[in-house]
C-alpha cells in the first residue's frame, strides 16, 4: 500500500540563476500567487523598511479530508530550486490510511492536480516532466489474533537488530523504528488500532466545534477504525538515494511506467525494507522447558568425532556456555566480553542448529526461553490487506486513459 509520497517538481531552469553550485529562483515568488515571508526585517537611517529574501513557509492545501504540504524552495545547493510537495495520498482521496491503493500513479496524480488548481500561474514555470520522487512510504499489516497482543509483539520487536539497524522506541510506546532519520531505508512498526484511535479522538473535538471537513473526517475514520483493531503495521520509507543506488527510477513516470510493468514494485520495496528484520526471527526452535533440553539438541547438532571416531561434544558445550551468557547478562553485553571473530562464530553456532537470532536479542528479558512463536504471526497475507469490498477512490485530476488533468 502507498502510503506516503514526497515529490519535487523543479523550476525550469529559464527561470534560474546561477552561481557555481548555489542556485536562486530568478523572479519574485508573489507574482505566482505564493504566500511569501522573510526571516530579516530592518530600516535605514532615513526610516524606510528594508527585508531579506522572500522565501515561501510550508504551506497546508486543503482537500476534502486532510491537507497536503508545499513549500517552493527558490534559493538551493547542488539543486535547481523547486516546488515540494508531501502528502498521504490515501488521506486525501478517502480520508484515512487504515487501507487503500497501491497505485503511485493514482497518488501522484491528485497530488500534482490539487497543486495546480491551487497555483495555476505556476504551470508555466515547472518542468513537471523531471518530477521527482524524494520518498515514498510502502505498509503491510499484519493481523494479530487479539488487539492485546500488539504492544507485546512492539516490545519483542523492540529487541530486534540486524546489521546496523538497531530498533529504538519513539515517543510512543505503541511505535518502535530502526536505524536513524537520515538512511536510506527506514522501518517502523506501531499497532494501528492505537494510533487512528488517537487521531479520531482529537478530530472529534474539531468536528464537536462545527468543523464541517472534520465531520467528514470522523466519518471516514469512524468506519475504518474496526478493521485496524489487532493489526501491526509494518512501513518502510524508502528515498530517492536507495532507488538510484539500485536501478529503481526516481523520476516520478518513469517510476509509475515501472510500476505498470511491476505490480508488486510496492511490495519488492516493503520487503528491502523489513527482510533483515524479519530474517532474524527464522528459526526452528523458539521454546526451550530446560537447559537439558537445549543442551541435548546442541550435542545432536555440534557433534564432531575424534580421529578414532570417538563423539566430541566440546562445541556443543562452548555453545551452552555462550546461551547462559546471553541469557544471564544479554547479546550486547555478551559481545563486548569476546574479540569479534569469536562472538560472530558462537552466534553462527546457535544459528545452525535453528535458534533464531531474534530468540537471542530477546533472550535476557525471557530466561525461560518461553516466548510467543511471533515468527508464525509474520506472514504476509495480501487478503488482509483491505476488505473485500472495498473499492479505489477516484481522483477528479486522473484518468487511467488520458493521464493527468492540469487544472490551469
Amino acid at each position: 500500500m502507498l502510503d506516503f509520497l514526497r515529490l519535487a517538481i523543479p523550476i525550469n531552469l529559464a527561470y534560474v540563476r546561477s552561481f557555481d553550485n548555489h542556485h536562486t529562483f530568478n523572479g519574485d515568488i508573489r507574482d505566482f500567487g505564493i504566500p511569501a515571508a522573510t526571516r530579516h526585517v530592518s530600516k535605514t537611517d532615513d526610516g524606510q523598511t528594508i527585508t531579506g529574501d522572500l522565501y515561501h513557509p510550508y504551506e497546508a492545501l486543503p482537500s476534502d479530508y486532510t491537507d497536503m504540504a508545499v513549500k517552493f524552495y527558490t534559493n538551493t545547493m547542488n539543486t535547481v530550486p523547486y516546488v515540494e510537495l508531501k502528502a498521504s495520498p490515501l488521506k486525501l482521496l478517502q480520508g484515512h490510511n487504515v487501507f487503500g491503493f497501491e497505485s503511485i500513479e493514482l497518488g501522484a496524480f491528485h497530488m500534482l492536480g490539487m497543486f495546480f488548481e491551487a497555483f495555476p500561474k505556476l504551470s508555466g514555470i515547472l518542468d513537471v516532466d523531471n518530477t521527482e520522487v524524494l520518498c515514498l512510504d510502502t505498509t503491510y499489516l499484519f493481523r494479530l489474533p487479539h488487539q492485546n497482543m500488539v504492544q507485546p509483539v512492539l516490545d519483542y520487536m523492540a529487541n530486534l537488530a540486524s546489521g546496523h539497524r538497531k530498533a529504538r522506541q519513539v515517543k510512543y510506546e505503541n511505535y518502535i523504528t530502526w536505524g536513524n532519520d537520515g538512511a536510506s531505508v527506514r522501518p517502523k512498526a506501531y499497532g494501528k488500532f492505537e494510533e487512528v484511535k488517537s487521531q479520531l479522538n482529537k478530530i472529534q473535538k474539531q468536528a464537536d466545534k462545527g468543523c464541517q471537513r472534520s465531520r467528514s473526517l470522523v466519518i471516514a475514520m469512524t468506519n475504518a477504525l474496526p478493521f485496524a483493531n489487532a493489526v501491526l503495521r509494518l512501513e518502510g520509507r524508502i528515498c530517492k538515494t536507495y532507488m538510484t543506488k539500485n536501478g529503481i527510477p526516481s523520476n516520478l513516470f518513469e517510476l509509475i511506467k515501472l510500476q505498470h510493468e511491476r505490480p508488486d514494485l510496492l511490495l519488492h520495496l516493503w520487503r528491502v525494507a523489513f527482510d533483515p528484520i524479519l530474517d532474524t526471527m527464522k528459526g526452528k526452535y523458539m521454546n526451550f522447558s530446560s537447559d537439558g533440553e537445549i543442551l541435548d539438541l546442541l550435542k545432536s547438532k555440534l557433534v564432531t568425532y575424534t580421529k578414532t571416531g570417538k563423539p566430541s561434544y566440546t562445541k556443543a558445550n562452548n555453545a551452552m556456555k555462550f546461551y547462559a551468557l546471553v541469557r544471564q547478562i544479554g547479546l550486547q553485553a555478551t559481545k563486548n566480553l569476546y574479540n569479534e571473530r569469536t562472538f560472530y562464530d558462537a552466534v553462527k553456532s546457535l544459528l545452525d542448529v535453528g535458534i533464531s537470532k531474534s530468540h537471542l536479542q530477546n533472550l535476557a528479558k525471557n530466561p525461560n526461553g518461553k516466548v510467543i512463536p511471533f515468527v508464525r504471526m509474520f506472514e504476509l497475507k495480501m487478503c488482509d490487506q483491505m476488505p473485500s469490498d472495498y473499492q479505489i477512490p477516484v481522483s477528479q485530476y486522473h484518468s487511467p486513459q488520458s493521464g493527468l488533468y492540469l487544472v490551469a
